[in-house]
């Protein structure tokens, strides 16, 4: 039995035991002492199941100020039932028996307990979130099945009154929305609002009053539309302002701000966007989004589309001005991204303007083409809410509580990190030929570990997280303007990392192609800074570095302007939705090469040695070892500057 040792206190009440069983392997059990206890297939996690049907953080075990220990379900994919229901949240006060996925886990008070050898005697415990009674998916086929709630009692609970521009309504507590589904983020969990990331149950939910004399709202201002609280709805669900108008527009009971339908009834996916200023954040976005739109639908039978146009209007525009520019061969340029201005709502919060950064969402389904669409629809039908910050919002001194632009961070799936390479020194100087005008002796370099630092660092602040502890995020690290520096590389990149698959009838991602590419960047940085890979792998368990190029070619001075442009006619992005991809291959969403199809190389005898969080790996005619993070294992990588080749061995399975 494995333990989880934590130097702080812990009451004999917090301990827990869990076991899992994955079908055909024996059971592997631990004993749990340390909070809060992260759960999923990640290496990072506490606890690590090693199976596809589990998400990369699945769950988490925590304890609250009672001293009781709490399970959440942390956005999985497949879920967690539990006497076949599935739920986002269980006390865990008695012996449960519960389903991640396709594995079954149980959590015990007691070891002999865990053994089934004694019966669980506690306290009545509290009432457990009520949900709707489905019958379990089949092992092999997970599928999202939605919380429901429970009927309203029939005996009316008291009204309270409230009033909206003078007029008085009568609203009953949790007013039934009938428009709005319970989603996977009800209960305990509630749904995080894409704005000001306030975590809040559905019948939270504000509507935005449509007739024209109700405006002036406290939060967002005297122009704006007022938000209420709804007694009456139409026979269509919408919600009755005080004028009698139908109001099929929610908002967020905090910060006020629109939430779209669809990102209400879709659990959302948070991806961050970083980098220092002037890296090319908003060229990335622009160009990643603008590839995925087809990539996507042509190559893995995914839709992906905007949720709101309203939301994504900013970056429907640089799209245009990127891709579908009327005069391709003019000189054109995306604005710069500022501190404050249209890609920021000002809200009145706590009596303080604060500026909140404007999320881009869309939605993303399976197409009914997609070869297990019965099987993954809901599962994969999720809200993608990207945030594009300015680089001085992430430099050291710049997050403070009026201006909590970078705070996503905390919630993000996963984060892109944008490394520049012409701002740093040391590459500066092997791109000496370079005609690039960012490689100009007057542009600006900069310290970006500097900029990765603090962004740890804030994580680690508004998430409570331990400072030795590694986060369960995925971190890709994204090397940009891959046209100046590929010849650096050793080792050609092909410009698709996937290939068809005649049993799908859609394509299959090249994950070994991606890993290889990875640890050849990763070896390159290493070279020339290695404290961007020291820093990165210090704070997260799974780190990948990725070459991307937003343009494909180096820009030029417009000579009227003076500034630096690009002209939309030899724009060619490479390798721009890749991060993208293999996002949603973490999440099950694309499948990867199957295991008989993939390409293998014969191996050369090497002696490997696993210490910690990394692999030792010493090649003949080589004196020092690689060392290889653990998440490269299971997976053959070729030796920079060789042509040997060679297998990381797969992490055993306590």
């Amino acid at each position: 039995m494995s333990d989880h040792i934590d130097t702080t206190k812990q009451t004999a009440s917090s301990v827990r035991y869990l076991r899992y069983r994955i079908e055909g392997e024996e059971a592997a059990d631990f004993r749990i002492t340390e909070y809060p206890c992260s759960i999923g297939r990640g290496d990072s996690c506490n606890i690590v199941i090693p199976d596809s049907s589990v998400s990369s953080l699945h769950a988490e075990l925590t304890v609250d100020p009672d001293g009781m220990v709490h399970l959440d379900d942390k956005g999985s994919t497949n879920g967690i039932y539990y006497q076949l229901k599935r739920t986002s949240h269980v006390l865990v006060d008695r012996r449960l028996e519960l389903i991640f996925g396709r594995v079954h886990v149980v959590i015990a008070l007691t070891e002999a307990e865990l053994n089934g050898d004694e019966p669980a005697v506690v306290a009545p415990p509290k009432p457990p979130q009520q949900t709707q009674a489905v019958p379990l998916p089949e092992p092999t086929t997970p599928t999202l099945v939605v919380p429901v709630a429970p009927p309203e009692p029939t005996v009316p609970k008291a009204p309270k009154t409230l009033s909206i521009s003078g007029l008085p309504i009568t609203a009953m507590e949790n007013s039934p929305a009938a428009t709005i589904s319970r989603i996977a983020g009800s209960g305990r969990q509630g749904i995080v609002c894409p704005h000001c990331w306030h975590r809040f149950d559905v019948d939270e939910f504000l509507f935005i009053a449509r007739h024209q004399s109700l405006i002036g709202d406290p939060v967002l201002g005297a122009d704006a539309a007022l938000r209420f609280l709804p007694s009456r709805f139409t026979p269509e669900g919408n919600a009755v302002d005080a004028a009698g108008m139908s109001c099929p527009d929610m908002a967020c009971p905090r910060c006020h701000l629109r939430i779209p339908q669809a990102a209400s009834e879709m659990p959302p996916l948070f991806l961050s966007i970083v980098g220092a200023t002037a890296s090319g954040k908003s060229y990335f976005l622009t160009s990643m989004t603008w590839e995925l739109r087809n990539t996507l639908a042509s190559n893995f039978a995914i839709s992906f589309t905007d949720t709101d146009a309203v939301n994504n209007q900013i970056l429907n525009d640089f799209e245009e001005t990127v891709f579908l520019h009327s005069n391709a061969d003019e000189i054109v340029s995306l604005r710069k991204t500022e501190l404050q201005g249209e890609l920021y709502n000002q809200v009145l919060l706590d009596n303080m303007l604060i500026n909140l950064p404007k999320p881009f969402m869309f939605t993303v389904t399976p197409a009914e083409h997609h070869p297990r669409y019965e099987q993954v629809r809901d599962s994969m039908s999720r809200t993608l809410v990207l945030y594009d910050n300015a680089g001085e919002h992430f430099e050291p001194g710049m997050d403070s509580v009026d201006n909590p632009t970078t705070k996503h961070l905390i919630h993000s799936d996963t984060i892109f990190f944008l490394f520049d390479p012409t701002k740093d020194v040391r590459f500066r100087k092997m791109l000496t030929g370079s005609t690039d005008p960012q490689m100009a002796a007057t542009a600006r370099v900069q310290r970006q570990e500097i900029i990765l630092t603090e962004m740890i660092n804030r994580i680690k602040k508004y998430s409570g997280m331990r400072s030795v502890k590694k986060s369960a995020k995925t971190l890709l690290l994204v090397v940009s303007k891959f046209d100046v520096w590929k010849h650096l590389l050793d080792m050609e990149v092909p410009k698709e990392p996937w290939v068809w698959e005649p049993d799908y009838n859609t394509c299959v991602l090249d994950v070994d192609l991606i890993k290889n590419v990875s640890f050849a960047v990763r070896q390159l940085l290493l070279q020339h800074c290695p404290e961007v890979v020291a820093t990165a792998e210090s704070f997260a368990g799974e780190v990948l570095y990725m070459p991307n190029s937003a343009l494909g070619h180096s820009p030029e001075l417009n000579p009227e302007t003076g500034m630096i442009g690009i002209r939309p006619s030899d724009v060619a992005p490479f390798w721009v939705t890749v991060p993208m991809l293999y996002f949603f291959y973490e999440r099950g969403f694309i499948p990867p090469v199957p295991e008989q199809k993939r390409v293998r190389h014969e191996d050369t005898p090497v002696s490997c040695k696993l210490m910690g969080d990394a692999y030792f790996v010493t090649l003949p005619g080589r004196t020092m070892p690689l060392q290889i993070p653990v998440s490269f294992a299971g997976y053959q990588l070729r030796c920079p500057g060789t042509d040997m080749w060679f297998t990381v061995p797969p992490l055993e399975r306590k």
